[in-house]
């Protein structure tokens, strides 16, 4: 299972708040999910993400900003896309 979790990346496509960053860290480590790619977060690194990231700091030093979702996506072979609603 090991091998097979470590071929999983996690892509945050424009994340406004680093909060969220820190949470999807948190919820990759319980995982086994080591691989988190963001594409334009509005800040990173921050306080906010550190906080919410409770044990998975290693998640968060070794995450990869990337200007473009093509590019964090380059490696893999097959992808899966999530979309929250709008706020409004």
């Amino acid at each position: 299972m090991r091998e097979w979790l470590e071929r999983v990346r996690v892509v945050l496509c424009r994340p406004s708040h680093p909060g969220n960053i820190g949470a999807a860290a948190r919820a990759m480590k319980t995982m086994g999910i080591v691989d988190l790619r963001l594409i334009a977060p509005e800040r990173f690194p921050a306080p906010e993400a550190q906080w919410m990231a409770t044990h998975a700091d290693d998640v968060l030093a070794s995450a990869r900003v990337y200007a473009q979702l093509g590019d964090a996506l380059s490696d893999c072979v097959t992808t899966f896309a999530l979309s929250a609603r709008t706020r409004e």
